[in-house]
């Protein structure tokens, strides 16, 4: 039933008394599974034609037919929501599916979303790949962070324009209960973009029991949180600060609080800052430096020619939501700068004047109502905002004696959308999920503003034109777009209980959308089936697209060798992927292997790849200088097969997480094949916190990678690139309940080691970093 659905922490009780207890009492305390505080109980008042209180027995074995809970010996892996929006234990999921829990994110010392994508099987993280893009993360081989969905309790934060996610640091998992990390593509329910991965950050809810991590007598790796506000008016407050190399500093601060517990009145909100700067390439990397060094002597403006690189990294992270009478309403904002020089070649000076900047603000109302004991409609209203700073600006030599200042970046974007759906469990063995989305949109793309962007001015008419000549008169195009768009996407999935063990999953969605004109259908089908109460096997089937995003059919420059006109033309990028999950899972032991194969057609070929299918003329001229003439199109295709082998175990006072991941790509395009893109075939990673006494947990961490393919210009760092590595060390000291210490240590080795840049040309990483710090919980 919905109601049961909703109410998680039903399905956590084991007796039979407790759930008689639950149905009956008024208001009720929050209960913890396992894995941490469980979601909210959504209150439920049952139409007075209804028993008020029905056999707890019979509550308890619908609840486990539902949830696909083994029905003599409970599962212990995590609920999650994202795979199917609906709860399920993440081993039932239509889909590979990684949870990062509340002592996870403890126990290793995430504090940056980056720093839980740097351990998770089948991904990549690559640091300082471009400004823009911040971190660059390939999924299974699929490069562009374009192509993830990002949530924060389930509400989408990517750019609304169909951007790159910018990774940086400026997104807060400090105060999660859980990351849920849904591998392959998920367009059946999450529409565009979501072909390598959904990312889900749930934070924490109040009602679930608090953020004071306590000790457990019996199991000191197990935190529980039974003494947080749990009752009426309770309420916990959490501040933390951290200082350490490279200037680095961060603080943070959260509040959580139960205003009424009968009603479910909850109150939650987090701030986090960070700041600092980056690994000095000149005193750490010298032989790769002289190359910007010999470039920027000779420069006489911006602050002595810029020989000493400036590499700044600042991040803000808003939170806040507010939950009751079945509805909630949440704001969420990162804001973030830092060097635009990053990953760039030696035209681009390392100066105080050469950053990147931007900021995303995301706002949602969201209403569950009841209609019968089966029937629930949610309704979800969101806007979502993006703007790059005015100030945004690349610097490269404009001679040999002066630096150019003056190319500024601006670009802004907003989405507003509705969202309704509608859970109905048709029977005891078979439920559906129907929705439809609608969004409008007003995008300008990133576009350059010599001199500077002018906000009193229209955006579109402050940009003016390139004009350029090709046989005949002059032409123009035009520097600035604005883009606005309707997109209407009905969806529907099906989930049939055909066995006891055997679950059938089917979906489809069909996006209409106004800036392209075709009508993606994507589809969704899986095979759940439980071979043991610990053993489930999976197929699953499914189709996504990434749309052409403005960003990228409405970019236009001049740089000197292409001019780029727009193409309002570009189709979707299609996706295909089987995949087959095999997962083991029991008390302290959770096993799994993933093995895929996925194809990818009508790729979004940007015009600065200069592919065959971007030239438009060769040559046209401006100002009497030859270019050749592109723009974004579509062209090639790519296929991709791999496996993910992951776990995680607990042993005595160990607790250890492991993977290994291996990856072969393949793209054709115009008769030419290229393999990765600049990334690993071969990535592992292992890690384990040990316990020491009742306060001291110590956790070393190992990131190891083979060595990146198809690298463009190695340059002088052809032996850093040679199998990047990086041990990584966390220590955590819970002087009292309410006092942690800690030491955050990254690179302890002092590894020095490169990965690929955004043009294909290695680039430092950071070495040695580290921070200690303090966290008071009242």
């Amino acid at each position: 039933m919905i109601r049961d659905i909703t109410s998680l922490r039903c399905a956590t009780l084991t007796s039979a008394a407790a759930i008689a207890f639950l149905f009956t009492t008024d208001c009720v305390p929050a209960q913890t599974v396992a894995n941490g505080p469980a979601p909210r109980q959504i209150s439920y008042q049952p139409p007075a034609d209804q028993p008020a209180a029905p056999d707890p027995l019979d509550e308890l074995r619908e609840l486990e037919q539902l949830l696909n809970l083994p029905a003599v010996v409970p599962g212990v892996a995590p609920i999650v929501v994202s795979a199917s929006r609906r709860e399920e234990r993440a081993t039932a999921a239509p889909a590979t599916v990684i949870v990062i829990d509340r002592r996870d994110i403890e126990l290793r010392g995430y504090s940056q979303l980056i720093d839980v994508l740097r351990d998770l099987p089948g991904m990549e993280t690559i640091e300082f790949f471009f400004s823009e893009f911040g971190t660059q993360v390939p999924v299974r081989g699929i490069s562009g962070n374009n192509k993830i969905v990002v949530l924060v309790n389930g509400m989408r934060v990517n750019p609304p324009g169909g951007e790159n996610f910018p990774f940086r640091n400026d997104f807060s998992v400090r105060h999660a209960e859980r990351i849920e990390v849904v591998y392959g593509s998920g367009s059946t329910l999450y529409g565009q973009d979501a072909i390598s991965a959904v990312i889900n950050v749930v934070t924490i809810d109040p009602a679930g029991g608090g953020t004071v991590p306590l000790r457990d007598a019996d199991d000191p790796l197990a935190f529980n949180t039974a003494n947080g506000p749990t009752s009426a008016g309770g309420s916990s407050l959490e501040v933390g600060a951290g200082a350490g190399v490279n200037i680095e500093r961060e603080i943070w601060g959260w509040y959580g609080g139960v205003l009424d517990c009968c009603r479910d009145i909850t109150v939650s909100g987090y701030v986090q800052y960070h700041d600092s700067e980056l690994t000095p390439l000149d005193s750490e990397f010298p032989a790769y430096w002289q190359n910007y060094r010999d470039v920027a002597i000779t420069k006489t403006n911006a602050n002595g020619g810029g020989i000493v690189p400036t590499r700044n990294d600042f991040g803000l992270n808003l939170f806040g939501r507010v939950e009751g009478f079945n509805s909630s309403f949440q704001v969420w904002h990162r804001d973030s700068q830092r060097s635009s020089a990053e990953g760039f070649n030696t035209g681009l000076g390392f100066l105080p004047e050469a950053k990147w900047g931007d900021s995303s603000t995301v706002m949602e109302g969201k209403n569950t109502m009841y209609v019968s004991d089966n029937v629930a409609l949610e309704s979800a209203l969101t806007y979502n905002g993006y703007e790059i700073d005015p100030s945004s600006r690349f610097v490269f030599p404009a001679s040999a004696t002066e630096w150019f200042l003056d190319d500024f970046k601006y670009g802004r974007g907003w989405r507003v959308s509705l969202e309704e759906t509608l859970r109905m469990d048709v029977t005891d063995d078979f439920s559906l999920l129907a929705g439809v989305f609608i969004a409008y949109s007003d995008i300008i793309p990133k576009a350059t503003f010599l001199g500077g962007f002018d906000p009193s001015q229209d955006p579109v008419a402050q940009g003016g034109f390139f004009t350029f000549t090709n046989g005949g008169g002059p032409q123009m195009i035009p520097q600035v777009s604005q883009v606005t768009f309707w997109t209407y996407a009905p969806y529907l999935e099906a989930q049939w209980q055909v066995l006891d063990n055997l679950r059938v999953i089917g979906g489809v969605r069909v996006t209409k959308d106004d800036h392209f004109d075709q009508i993606p259908i994507t589809p969704r089908a899986a095979v759940v089936y439980n071979v043991t109460d610990e053993f489930t096997a999976k197929y699953i089937y499914t189709e996504a697209f990434v749309a052409p995003a403005p960003y990228f059919a409405f970019a236009t420059f001049d740089n000197g060798t292409l001019l780029a006109t727009t193409n309002p033309n570009v189709a979707p990028e299609t996706a295909k992927t089987h995949e087959v999950n095999l997962t083991y899972d029991r008390e302290n032991v959770g096993l799994g292997v993933a093995a895929y194969y996925g194809t990818q057609g009508s790729l979004i070929t940007v015009a600065d790849r200069n592919a065959p299918q971007n030239l438009v003329a060769d040559p046209v001229f401006v100002n009497g200088s030859q270019r050749r003439l592109v723009r974004t199109a579509n062209g090639g295709d790519s296929e991709r097969f791999g496996v993910d082998i992951y776990g995680k175990i607990t042993f005595g006072a160990f607790r250890t997480w492991f993977s290994y991941s291996y990856v072969d790509f393949e793209e054709t395009n115009a008769g030419m094949s290229s393999g990765l893109p600049g990334i690993s075939a071969h990535n592992g990673r292992v890690g384990t916190t040990c316990w020491f006494g009742p306060k001291l947990f110590i956790t070393p961490s190992l990131v190891i990678r083979s060595t990146p393919e198809n690298v463009t210009n190695a340059g002088t760092l052809a032996s850093e690139l040679n199998t990047p590595w990086e041990i990584n060390l966390y220590v955590l000291y819970k002087h009292t309940d309410y006092l942690d210490l800690f030491v955050d240590l990254r690179n302890i080795t002092d590894h020095h080691y490169a990965l690929v840049s955004f043009t294909g040309d290695a680039f430092p990483q950071e070495t040695f970093n580290g921070m200690a710090g303090v966290r008071l919980t009242y």
